[in-house]
């Protein structure tokens, strides 16, 4: 199990929560009348908080076996069995021996497709018909690197633990059901979840950084960095 997600509660556990915190648990066994909607309150909180974050927990690497000859594969983790969506892959990586890794560029053109009898070391890849092509042909044995966003955790099962931070989705579900129930307080529950989904926003935001490639060695040496008020060229 990753080990970020697996600091997050269980859906059951955030079910239990939740049925506390609406009044629930005093009705007895008569509470689990509700657990249709209650459980649909947190996988909707489970949906709405991952796509506006970008949660470090589901990024992640993987390799995929290239073969001479053969230029077309599937986006497929097969070391946790889970397909790559090709619209999260953050960069990808030719092995080629043990110390030597080069990126590849992805954009493959109808010139480049036309050298078919070229075989040598891939530079390029792209997306063609759900599959990653590679450019040229591979003349020998690779192995690619793959980074990338996983696509969000299921979260169906009583087991099932979130992938974002629990506090969010339970926050997200908890003002969403005091909405539904008509509940005086439901305004005071959506601001307290708005106010600390903006915090983990700022959070996730701060410090980051991405180095700029420039004509000269010191350019090279420059940083983008990544803050919650915008980008900054740094040291």
């Amino acid at each position: 199990m990753n080990g970020l997600i697996g600091r997050n509660r269980t859906l059951g556990e955030l079910m239990t929560e939740l049925r506390a915190r609406l009044g629930f648990m005093t009705q007895g066994s008569a509470s689990k009348n509700n657990d249709a909607i209650i459980k649909s309150f947190l996988q909707e909180g489970h949906e709405y908080v991952f796509g506006e974050l970008e949660p470090p927990a589901q990024r992640k690497k993987t390799r995929i076996r290239v073969l001479p000859n053969s230029f077309l594969y599937d986006w497929h983790n097969d070391i946790e069995d889970e397909p790559i969506n090709p619209g999260r892959v953050l960069s990808v990586w030719l092995i080629v021996s043990e110390t030597i890794r080069e990126p590849l560029r992805q954009g493959i053109t109808e010139y480049d497709r036309s050298l078919d009898e070229l075989r040598d070391q891939p530079r390029k890849y792209d997306t063609l018909n759900g599959q990653c092509e590679l450019w040229p042909i591979p003349n020998r044995e690779y192995d690619l690197l793959i980074e990338y966003t996983a696509e969000r955790s299921r979260f169906e099962r009583l087991s099932d633990r979130s992938s974002v931070p629990d506090r969010l989705v339970s926050l997200y579900a908890l003002a969403t059901a005091k909405a539904h129930y008509r509940h005086p307080d439901a305004q005071a529950a959506a601001t307290t979840f708005q106010n600390m989904l903006t915090k983990e926003k700022v959070r996730q935001k701060e410090n980051r950084r991405y180095f700029h490639r420039g004509e000269s060695d010191l350019d090279r040496e420059l940083q983008v960095v990544r803050t919650a008020s915008g980008y900054t060229l740094g040291g």
